[in-house]
């Protein structure tokens, strides 16, 4: 009866009608809000979880705090003790049901000194001269030489200008003696019959008073790299391969290799054409027209780096290009004077014609890059890897760089267990108390290169210069296995509960005595799974703002309908009708208007994200697909979500038909039929 009630009264009264509409707006908005959110936290999830961080991760419970996978700024990794006995703690972990790899981890910081243009023209020099006698190449050796004596010479020039400018002391008047070596006519005929050692003698002594150069700060990611790339099914390599089982060496992230070392002019134009595929031009867009000009200003630079053999090539092809000779600044400049009207074939033009003879990386897979921590460590670059559909090369994930672990721990500066049983071995044959535990590889002193040769002044030979020995580029399983490690991943079974296994590893750990925790991926995510974090508030507080909205414009309906219908109450409660019934029919009416709106907007809310993203949203910035997982992003509605926003549309209509109801309800017979009566 009061369902019958409530439906006459509905169907009577249109106005009633606005409450409905309400509820199904507010519920329209909610799925949507609530879809858009779901599919910023699953992209993020799954892009942390496949680009390292795994589902859980284990480390030293003694940490201040949980590691961090994703750093911001220069502030470096958190300080974390080693997990303790690491090989027997792995074997534990994979025993554990669910697990499917374990991936041993360790963020930090290196810095890497990226040269000057003379640096670039010594190792071109060097490149040609290790290469096997013959008659070519001691012409080509001869034609570089000449060219590299002709710089040295502008070198020269302009050092002893500075010279003139500022005071002179003992490290300028070294650096002095050492031009005029390089400089001299001896050093010059000595130059073919032994090159090696005076391209050594350039490098050390001459190339640094050039400047120029640069310090870059790397993300590093130390971790068995084999095992890395086989667990994380994003990751692929994109130039050079995997170091083999035993070899040091760095994967560098696509991105840095990109933005640190490749040529600036042309990773300009590759912005540009991003741009401009993103549809802005150069009449409308002043930081494009801004850029080109950097590269204009950048060409005497350029053309300063380019060896006597590219910089003629390369004037070729300028002057048939353009259609007539000049000098290589003045037909680079003429190139890439840049409009909406040329970019598109200059910009092939470039890669097709001039970037075969220009140095377009200063890196390449099989060079050896020096990383600089507490220790300078010479690794072997073996290709540019990137986590596939993850922002392309300005994703943060992507400039993160992969170092094997012996590499990483040297450059921490920590003892592997064979280096610290020969520091306690060597404490105690000089009879001194104490444990080596907290020795460093730096403990005794930081190696030193000695110049076995001192430079003078016309000299008539080249100096050797005596080169620091490196770590070993391999290393021993046992020496791996043996070592400290500071974090490990766990990529569990689908099927698995991340929550299970963290509370069974937790029961482990707490059985075995052992300082072991998990940490969850949005708890090693840092800023970005903050930033996920941060929707989350944000639709909460859009929700309840919606909310409040909806239950004021609805309670003050439903008072008014109420008000209206004084003379109805009165007549049912003279026949025989409880007041508890009638509040129970006003409540079900705005039950009604709730169920019915909440159940029309979720409806319309599926029908805008099946046929408005059914086939997901392209996202064609590239900051923004890390968070999203991928270039695609998928707006799906689950079941659990449309119910509760389903039973949050209706607790609200409810909680504004509460005061009306009882209100309607508490009016009595006689004077309601007053009322009706006036």
């Amino acid at each position: 009866m009061l369902l019958s009630f409530a439906l006459r009264s509905v169907r009577s009264r249109p106005r009633s009608w606005i409450v409905g509409l309400l509820a199904a707006g507010m519920a329209t908005v909610l799925t949507l809000g609530v879809a858009f959110v779901e599919s910023i936290h699953g992209g993020t999830r799954r892009s942390l979880i496949e680009s390292g961080t795994g589902h859980l991760q284990v480390y030293n419970a003694t940490s201040a705090e949980p590691p961090q996978m994703v750093l911001m700024g220069n502030g470096g990794a958190p300080e974390m003790p080693p997990l303790p006995d690491y090989p027997s703690l792995e074997a534990l972990l994979r025993s554990v049901e669910g697990v499917q790899e374990v991936v041993p981890l360790e963020m930090g910081l290196a810095t890497v000194f990226r040269g000057n243009y003379l640096d670039d023209k010594l190792a071109a020099v060097r490149a040609v001269a290790r290469e096997p006698a013959s008659e070519a190449r001691e012409a080509r050796l001869k034609l570089l030489a000449e060219d590299l004596a002709r710089t040295l010479q502008r070198v020269a020039r302009d050092a002893k200008r500075r010279e003139e400018a500022f005071a002179s002391d003992a490290q300028s008047q070294e650096e002095q003696r050492a031009l005029e070596v390089a400089t001299s006519e001896a050093f010059w005929a000595r130059f073919p019959a032994d090159p090696l050692p005076a391209l050594e003698f350039l490098d050390n002594q001459v190339a640094k008073q050039v400047g120029e150069g640069e310090t870059l700060f790397l993300d590093l990611l130390g971790t068995d790299l084999p095992r890395f790339a086989g667990a994380f099914p994003r990751f692929e390599l994109v130039t050079g391969q995997l170091p083999p089982p035993g070899q040091r060496g760095v994967l560098l992230g696509h991105g840095a290799y990109e933005q640190y070392f490749k040529l600036p002019i042309a990773f300009r134009l590759d912005e540009l054409k991003r741009e401009r595929d993103r549809g802005a031009t150069f009449a409308g867009d002043e930081r494009l027209r801004t850029e080109v000009e950097r590269n204009l200003a950048e060409l005497p630079a350029l053309v300063a780096r380019l060896d006597v053999e590219r910089a003629s090539a390369l004037k070729d092809v300028l002057a048939r290009l353009l259609g007539h000779a000049g000098e290589l600044e003045a037909l680079l400049a003429e190139l890439l004077k840049l409009d909406d009207g040329n970019f598109d074939e200059r910009y092939q033009l470039f890669y097709r014609e001039l970037a075969p003879h220009l140095p377009l990386y200063r890196l390449h897979p099989g060079d050896t890059l020096a990383l600089k921590n507490d220790l300078a460590v010479p690794v072997r670059v073996w290709g540019t890897y990137r986590f596939r559909g993850l922002g392309g090369d300005f994703s943060h994930v992507n400039t993160i760089n992969l170092v094997d672990l012996v590499t990483a721990r040297h450059l921490a500066g920590r003892q592997t267990r064979a280096q610290k049983e020969e520091a306690e071995k060597l404490i105690a044959s000089f009879g001194m108390a104490g444990a080596a535990e907290d020795l460093s590889t730096t403990a005794f002193g930081r190696p030193k290169i000695v110049d076995e040769a001192v430079v003078a002044p016309g000299g008539a030979s080249a100096p050797v210069v005596e080169r620091a020995e490196g770590p070993a580029p391999g290393f021993s399983e046992e020496e791996l296995k043996s070592g400290s490690i500071l974090h490990a991943a766990l990529v569990l079974k689908p099927e698995a509960s991340p929550e299970a296994i963290a509370e069974r590893i937790q029961q482990l750990a707490g059985e075995r005595k052992l300082p072991v925790k998990t940490a969850s991926w949005e708890e090693v995510g840092g800023f970005l799974s903050g930033v996920v974090g941060m929707t989350q508030v944000l639709l909460v507080v859009l929700g309840s703002l919606l909310g409040f909205f909806v239950l004021l414009v609805s309670a003050g309906t439903l008072l008014l309908l109420a008000r209206e219908r004084v003379g109805e109450v009165g007549t049912m409660r003279a026949v025989g009708m409880q007041r508890r019934e009638v509040f129970l029919g006003l409540l079900l009416e705005g039950l009604l208007l709730g169920v019915v709106g909440s159940a029309v907007g979720i409806g319309l809310g599926a029908a805008l994200l099946r046929f408005g993203a059914g086939e997901g949203i392209s996202v064609r910035d590239e900051m923004l697909q890390f968070f999203l997982g991928g270039p695609v992003m998928h707006l799906r509605l689950e079941a659990g979500h449309a119910l509760a926003v389903g039973l949050g549309v209706v607790a609200v209509v409810l909680g504004a038909a509460l005061v009306p109801a009882w209100r309607g309800s508490s009016v009595a017979p006689i004077v309601a039929m007053r009322r009706s009566e006036d």
